[in-house]
């Protein structure tokens, strides 16, 4: 994992040498056929590393341990969610993304306007659409017995969910989603800058629109929001929309992709899930664990020793959670993906800032592998074809062809 552009400048003199893994994590991951496998290899290594290229060609620390890594989602005090870097500094505006990069105690009551929207019981409500826009996707290609299921099912299928919820206008998906690529995952930096405002103005004019006539109750309880008795202001609620955006365009399609191609290449468990649906529940959670495709980060709040490793105000903090849900320390045959398993994963984050979407996420995806279950009698890959993926922030296949049967 050696390379060459290591400098003085990335290896601050606190850094201990025997923690320097000069490597660029994007890289590391996209060596071989697997990502999985590939960033695994940290976990030969100590349980924390400063790496060179860590995040977009910054250096920083990468936890590497499903421990450490639980340890730091838990420990807001001095792993710190908001840090710079992020769209505050693209947009040259004091946008945070709300309240995903806010600190409790405020984070609190930023987090109550938004839950009683997505509990358990809440996201129920979504079954009938979701089934509804799922059979329409699927029925574009069932006759026709294959599909390339990135862009014809895997990208438009949450991002519809998102966008009804939201009072978004389906035609604009193609814009939603190249800006939400270029953000996500562009080298160049002022691509990325260019994504962020652009989705920064659209939803500029979007949310002014619903302060003045909100679409839907969801909408309704945001922009009429009181943040301790006083009325949410533009700033908070603004990123507020702009956390729904990011987590809504991306996440569930990457994570469906890695889902389809696991049971398209393995028959048997496709079988077994389609003669019980009651299994797919404990899949649902097993594939979770086995393909977390996020990589999130903090910032040290304050200097001091975690494990041993000496940290500084202001290093940034890297937490592949593929990393923890493959950790061998905890889960015996971390690569193996096995639904009898019931795994104690973090695919969701953990402790207050644990994903808000995580229950309609996870209905999401079983929604999903029941229609294509019950459709198709044989999902394959399509002989002679390489599907394609794509690493960094978040772990997800460009092209996946399937046969349906």
């Amino acid at each position: 994992m050696n390379a060459p552009f290591a400098t003085a400048e990335r290896i601050p003199a606190t850094v201990p040498p025997e923690l320097v893994c000069e490597a660029d994590f994007d890289v590391l991951a996209s060596q071989g056929d697997d990502p999985w496998r590939a960033v695994a290899r940290l976990h030969e290594g100590p349980p924390v590393v400063w790496m060179t290229e860590a995040n977009f060609g910054r250096p920083g620390w990468v936890l590497t341990r499903h421990d450490v890594i639980n340890e730091a989602f838990i420990d807001y005090e001095h792993f710190s969610s908001e840090r710079p870097g992020m769209v505050a500094d693209m947009l040259g505006e004091p946008v945070r993304l709300n309240p995903i990069e806010i600190d409790p105690p405020r984070h609190h009551a930023y987090r109550k306007v938004l839950n009683p929207f997505f509990t358990p019981k809440a996201v129920k409500d979504f079954d009938d659409p979701v089934r509804q826009c799922c059979r329409e996707l699927i029925a574009k290609f069932k006759d026709r017995g294959e599909c390339e299921f990135v862009d014809e099912f895997a990208v438009p299928f949450p991002s519809y969910i998102f966008l009804d919820l939201m009072g978004m206008p389906r035609d604009r998906l193609d814009d939603f989603i190249g800006w939400q690529d270029d953000l996500m995952r562009a080298s160049d930096p002022m691509d990325r800058v260019a994504a962020a405002r652009s989705i920064y103005a659209y939803l500029k004019q979007h949310m002014l629109a619903q302060q003045e006539n909100p679409t839907n109750d969801f909408l309704r309880g945001m922009v009429t929001a009181e943040i301790d008795g006083r009325p949410i202001d533009y700033y908070e609620l603004m990123g507020m929309f702009y956390v729904l955006y990011v987590g809504g365009l991306d996440t569930v399609y990457s994570t469906l992709g890695w889902i389809m191609h696991h049971v398209a290449t393995h028959p048997d468990l496709q079988a077994r899930l389609r003669a019980d649906s009651s299994l797919l529940p404990q899949a649902i959670e097993e594939f979770s664990r086995a393909f977390s495709v996020v990589v999130t980060h903090r910032q040290v709040a304050k200097n001091f020793v975690f494990h041993g490793v000496p940290m500084k105000k202001g290093d940034e903090v890297n937490m592949p959670i593929m990393l923890a849900n493959r950790d061998p320390s905890v889960h015996e045959n971390p690569h193996v993906v096995d639904i009898d398993r019931k795994p104690r994963h973090i695919a969701f984050g953990t402790g207050t800032h644990n994903c808000l979407g995580l229950h309609l996420a996870k209905r999401e995806m079983r929604i999903v592998l029941e229609e294509f279950l019950s459709t198709f009698a044989d999902i394959r890959v399509k002989p002679g074809e390489t599907p394609r993926y794509h690493t960094g922030r978040t772990f997800g296949f460009e092209y996946l062809p399937l046969v349906l049967g």
